[in-house]
């Protein structure tokens, strides 16, 4: 993001706020984050710091189950590292989304098999 090049990093960074904003119901720059001099990904940050990054999850989301609600929390939470190197590869996220997210339905779009 600093070079102002596009690359898969950033292209997995910015889907890392995407589904830090379906998990929060809140847009990147909700007038709450704004207030306290942040944006989503600083008040996850700042929620991990404390230990309470679940308390990210709109509480709309009642009735999903626990475990893929954990899972899609710690896709974003490695997306969105400040490290580019500590993200993950979008392949690497599909298959952590296809077998702890969408079990048992996998994809015929994209074969998580093939690297």
């Amino acid at each position: 993001m600093q070079s102002g090049r596009a690359t898969e990093k950033t292209d997995v960074y910015s889907f890392g706020v995407l589904v830090l904003e379906v998990l929060s119901g809140k847009r990147p720059t909700d007038a709450s984050f704004i207030e306290k001099g942040l944006n989503i990904v600083g008040w996850l940050n700042f929620l991990v710091t404390e230990n309470r990054q679940r308390d990210i999850v709109d509480p709309q989301c009642e009735g999903v189950q626990a475990e893929s609600l954990d899972a899609l929390l710690s896709v974003a939470i490695q997306c969105v590292s400040s490290t580019s190197e500590d993200r993950p590869s979008m392949h690497r996220v599909v298959q952590v989304l296809e077998s702890e997210v969408m079990t048992p339905c996998p994809s015929d779009f994209y074969d998580s098999s093939s690297d």
